[in-house]
């Protein structure tokens, strides 16, 4: 028999049972369309990871006060960091800048009869070099702001929206922990930073006024941002730190850091670490659902060949050869695989979109095709072959005789 033959007969035999044709594709269906949204999810999810690391900077070093596992930043209580870190920091080969900044979160934050929380930043004009974040309207913090101690400020976009709505708030007044500040600018949106909080939702106002007039603390620095020249250096340059402030802060060599020092290799590290038990849950449930297709279409292959016994005695008495019979039941596992795969990623795009839509980080490329359709082919021959190997094994006579 010709494939083409082989193929018309496959068909022929699928149509003749249609509500077992589509109980079998609509199993593979779930299968590869689960596939599908995880790879998507998953692509989605490294991309948003490595924006967010972006969004840190790969020739950053962040410096925080304390120590221990925290997660966000440094505030005023707890700064540590003195004007001679600062001076250390600065004189260190490779080092572009050092910016200091205090913070305070989540203060409440009062605009006529409206109110919200935001954190704080004290900042100082370099800020927005070792940021490479500016004012996208109006303007930012100046040296003369610092010098005068100026109760102004720069909100971010999130704080814009829930107090301003579309309202333009540069040149009105909002209360910062019951001070009147004026805007002056609005920041450039950042989105979220790498351990996922709203970098929107950021104040920034002169640092000498966050130090001596919002926070009281003039003597400390809650937190450094160090830019080096070449990100590759940052990795040693944060070693050089820790040494420098472990000496100036006197701290005996059975004591632990009073800082935490984090680079974007940390970062990266601590976020793959925190996401690969959930990783791997979902590729679990991604290669188990085809599995359990192929499972469906196991049984129900079976079942038919035991139907099909006299079918299959006489194609082998008119000279078909047991080869010709793994090809036709083989041929029918495989249309219905990929029947079921065309169908599946077709599903699993329609549900990216919609999680897309939702909000949800999803990348839709070639990927979660090609691993659908490879996946779907290694389900048919995988699950279809043991059905087909015993069609063909069938005696001629005694299938003849099946009632």
């Amino acid at each position: 028999m010709k494939v083409k033959q082989i193929f018309g007969v496959s068909l022929q035999a699928l149509m003749r049972h249609k509500l077992r044709t589509f109980l079998i594709i609509l199993a593979i269906v779930v299968g590869i369309a689960t596939l599908t949204v995880v790879v998507s999810l998953t692509e989605g999810a490294n991309k948003l990871t490595m924006q967010r690391i972006q969004n840190f900077g790969p020739d950053a070093i962040m410096v925080h006060s304390g120590a221990g596992r925290m997660q966000g930043p440094s505030t005023a209580d707890q700064a540590n960091l003195s004007q001679k870190d600062i001076a250390d920091i600065t004189n260190i080969e490779g080092v572009k800048l050092v910016s200091p900044f205090q913070a305070e979160l989540d203060v409440p934050i009062k605009y006529g009869n409206k109110f919200t929380a935001s954190w704080i930043f004290g900042v100082e004009p370099n800020w927005k070099d070792a940021w490479r974040r500016g004012a996208s309207r109006g303007e930012f913090i100046t040296d003369p702001d610092n010098e005068q101690l100026s109760k102004v400020c720069v909100i971010g976009a999130t704080v814009a929206k829930d107090l301003f709505q579309d309202a333009d708030p540069i040149g009105e007044s909002i209360l910062i922990k019951n001070i009147s500040f004026n805007v002056v600018g609005i920041l450039e949106k950042r989105g979220q930073s790498p351990v996922g909080t709203d970098f929107d939702n950021l104040i920034l106002i002169p640092f000498t006024t966050a130090s001596r007039r919002l926070m009281n603390q003039p003597l400390y620095t809650s937190m450094l941002r160090v830019i080096v020249y070449n990100p590759s250096h940052a990795k040693g340059t944060a070693g050089q730190i820790r040494e420098i402030l472990r000496e100036n802060h006197r701290l005996a060599s059975t004591e632990e850091d009073d800082f935490k020092i984090t680079t974007a290799e940390g970062i990266t590290k601590m976020i793959k670490g925190t996401s690969k038990t959930l990783g791997i849950f979902l590729w679990l449930i991604a290669f188990i659902s085809p599995l359990v297709g192929g499972i469906i279409l196991m049984n129900i292959m079976l079942i038919a060949v035991s139907e099909r016994k006299r079918e299959i005695g006489l194609r082998r008495a008119v000279g078909a050869k047991k080869k010709h019979i793994v090809l036709q039941f083989l041929s029918e596992s495989l249309v219905l695989t990929f029947a079921g795969g065309i169908l599946g990623v077709g599903m699993g795009i329609i549900i990216g979109i919609v999680l897309s839509l939702l909000g949800k980080p999803i990348s839709i490329n070639w990927q979660p095709f090609v691993i659908a359709f490879l996946f779907s082919a290694v389900i048919g021959v995988l699950f279809g072959i043991y059905p087909a190997r015993k069609a063909a094994n069938l005696d001629p006579a005694k299938a003849l005789s099946q009632k």
